[in-house]
């Protein structure tokens, strides 16, 4: 008894004020493969094989096989003349593919099948974007006061279908800041705020489905912003507190890596991992978490999940491991 009294005594003066549900061997393990260089990031999936997209050189792609085991370097063409900028992105969403290039701006459409890009979509100058079907896009954009608004970009339809769906909390361009993620196999959208404990579905119109939650306390982006004068530019006056730092989905679960702690962790025990919080896509309720181990030193940067596979990068390592869920 005096044993649990001062456990619940602990874990109840710990300012993080969660807990984590952590049940055993919901991840495994499976294998690795050195892709040599980390500006290697994970475009998607085709059939039964990945695709990586590289910072570097928006025309190329790295084909891998799912046990890891052969890889093809895919040459794209169609970008003969365009100036295409670094940070420029691909999106694969089966079975075609996407360069997001938010700052010239352009959106390039093509099927693998051609190893190349046929269509130039027009659009704005945007700062983050997904595909909702083959001819209709989300994307973030700022706006003429300074703060991100979500839109819907439907190609042929003329002009952008504002969505009302993010809430200014501080000054509407950091506070609102964050990641979307495309659920595989339907139309829908979610955006996970990054400095706040919410996260928005929406259909392929952008109409709200529900409000989720994150586990942990914080409802307010506990940032600090100010202005430059000389340019009138809205900067980060000190580092802010990350509460999400990515996110991803396969068709019934959304990954979120948290980057607080629980109150039923301690310091050491996520020393040497980055905690995944899982909740259901259906109604955004949380189910549980597990935790993806650093690999030779290095924490994961990018992860996404497709089936019962999970493919994470470390540096310039890409290791998968099999869900038991």
């Amino acid at each position: 008894m005096i044993v649990f009294v001062l456990y619940f005594f602990s874990i109840n003066n710990n300012s993080s004020g969660f807990i984590r549900r952590l049940p055993s061997h919901k991840i495994i393990g499976s294998t690795f493969k050195d892709i040599k260089y980390n500006s290697w990031y994970i475009a998607g999936f085709i059939r039964k094989d990945i695709y990586l997209g590289n910072s570097i050189g928006p025309g190329r792609m790295l084909k891998i096989d799912y046990s890891l085991e052969e890889s093809v370097d895919v040459r794209l063409t169609g970008l003969d003349n365009l100036q295409i900028y670094r940070g420029a992105l691909i999106q694969i969403d089966s079975p075609c593919f996407y360069l997001m290039d938010g700052i010239k701006p352009i959106i390039l459409k093509g099927a693998l099948r051609n190893k190349g890009f046929t269509n130039q979509i027009k659009a704005p100058y945007f700062t983050a974007v997904t595909p909702l079907t083959q001819n209709a896009f989300a994307l973030r954009y700022v706006n003429a006061k300074n703060e991100n608004v979500l839109a819907r970009l439907t190609v042929g339809s003329g002009p952008l279908k504002r969505a009302h769906l993010l809430k200014k909390q501080v000054d509407g361009l950091f506070c609102t800041d964050g990641e979307m993620v495309k659920v595989p196999g339907t139309s829908k959208m979610i955006y996970v705020y990054y400095y706040r404990n919410e996260f928005l579905c929406a259909d392929s119109s952008l109409n709200l489905i529900y409000k989720g939650k994150t586990i942990d306390t914080i409802s307010m982006a506990q940032i600090k912003v100010e202005k430059i004068i000389s340019t009138g530019e809205t900067t980060m006056a000190a580092p802010p507190l990350y509460v999400n730092k990515r996110a991803c989905a396969n068709r019934k679960y959304l990954f979120v890596q948290s980057a607080l702690r629980a109150n039923n962790e301690t310091e050491y025990m996520i020393k040497d991992v980055s905690v995944i919080d899982v909740y259901l896509i259906e109604n955004g309720k949380y189910q549980f978490s597990f935790y993806l181990p650093d690999f030779k030193g290095n924490k994961v940067r990018n992860f996404k999940v497709d089936g019962q596979s999970l493919y994470a990068l470390y540096d310039h390592y890409l290791y998968k491991y099999q869900l038991n869920f």
